[in-house]
């Protein structure tokens, strides 16, 4: 064998293994920054979703509008899903008896956060054993 083919054997296996590791450093990366960033959506989620309860219980409407407004700043405007959340906020507002509503409001919520947790944990996966991704389910 060759000295040159010997050199130009390892250089291509260098480049390969760098090319992997680049690729899977920057991969661990965007996983640890968007899960990172995901988990504190899901918190103002929730926080702010509690404070929906509250204000709608105390007939606070001034709240539930900063709140609508809120939410509609975290939520996608183009999912279907996401519009019937802001709509249960805004029904909230409108009725003196929210008592119907409120399980509405929480329940869509509780589907938003379930599909986002499922998201997280399919793009968490090794690219091997990813499949189709998690389908958010309607709440009825």
């Amino acid at each position: 064998m060759e000295l040159s083919t010997v050199l130009t054997s390892a250089v291509v296996a260098a480049l390969i293994a760098g090319l992997v590791s680049l690729r899977s450093s920057e991969r661990t990366i965007q996983i640890e920054n968007i899960t990172q960033e995901r988990a504190k959506w899901r918190e103002k989620i929730r926080i702010n979703a509690l404070l929906v309860h509250q204000a709608a219980s105390a007939g606070d409407n001034a709240k539930l509008s900063e709140l609508l407004l809120s939410f509609r700043l975290l939520l996608n405007p183009f999912d279907k899903e996401d519009e019937a959340i802001l709509e249960a906020i805004a029904a909230l507002g409108l009725t003196q008896n929210v008592g119907p509503r409120l399980p509405e409001f929480a329940g869509r919520v509780s589907y938003l956060l379930k599909h986002d947790w499922d998201r997280a944990k399919h793009e968490a996966k090794p690219w091997l054993f990813r499949r189709d991704g998690p389908v958010r389910k309607p709440y009825t």
